[in-house]
């Protein structure tokens, strides 16, 4: 698996091979293009596997966000009393915190709780953030076809023979895991689909690359 820093590492040579199989010029534009959007992709990729991985369920969610709240109205109510009599306590933890404001901690806790009041609420609703329903690799065959049409110039480059190899070259480079339909037929229909079913491009390349865009 490689991470965006190691991205910046990979040699021009896998790069320009790359470029080859999808029959892209190699040119020191393309192939810097190639290693930004390869950066961008590769990040976004492994924040989806992660998240389709270790998405918590209602259960767990709900359960860690009454957790949270009541450990966070717990310290606010603790500390509200003892700022609206002793100072006891606040004395004790300035002291210790070398003077750490506890009203600004407080407060910072106060609106934290309105937040977890807030998530609970959309979890009851069911609107929290769910695990995808489309796969992480399917998300990445989407971005590298979006980064073959920007590197070819062509808004509608097809799901032919180029694109399929390019793909599989991308994959080998980001995550070896990343299974590419080894037919082309096969990969043609997937992605055909997945570009049939989205409702817009995938940004695969950074803003400093396309300035006044």
């Amino acid at each position: 698996m490689v991470t965006s820093m190691e991205m910046m590492a990979v040699s021009d040579g896998r790069l320009r091979a790359t470029l080859i199989a999808g029959k892209i010029p190699v040119t020191d534009e393309t192939i810097a293009l190639l290693r930004a959007g390869l950066s961008q992709i590769g990040h976004g990729y492994h924040i989806e596997k992660s998240i389709s991985t270790w998405a918590k369920s209602d259960t767990e969610l709900k359960k860690d966000l009454c957790r949270l709240h009541t450990s966070c109205r717990t310290i606010v109510d603790v500390l509200d009393a003892d700022m609206k009599g002793s100072y006891q306590i606040e004395v004790i933890l300035s002291d210790l915190w070398n003077g750490y404001p506890i009203p600004q901690l407080v407060e910072q806790l106060r609106s934290l709780c309105m937040r977890l009041e807030a998530a609970l609420a959309m979890v009851a609703q069911d609107r929290r953030i769910k695990k995808r329903r489309q796969a992480p690799e399917t998300s990445f065959f989407l971005a590298v076809h979006d980064l073959f049409s920007a590197l070819t110039g062509n808004p509608d480059p097809g799901v032919a023979g180029p694109l399929h190899r390019f793909t599989g070259y991308c994959a080998a480079l980001i995550d070896p895991d990343i299974i590419v339909p080894e037919r082309e037929n096969s990969f043609q229909k997937r992605l055909t689909a997945a570009l049939a079913r989205r409702t817009g491009k995938i940004s695969v390349l950074p803003k400093f690359i396309f300035p006044g865009k």
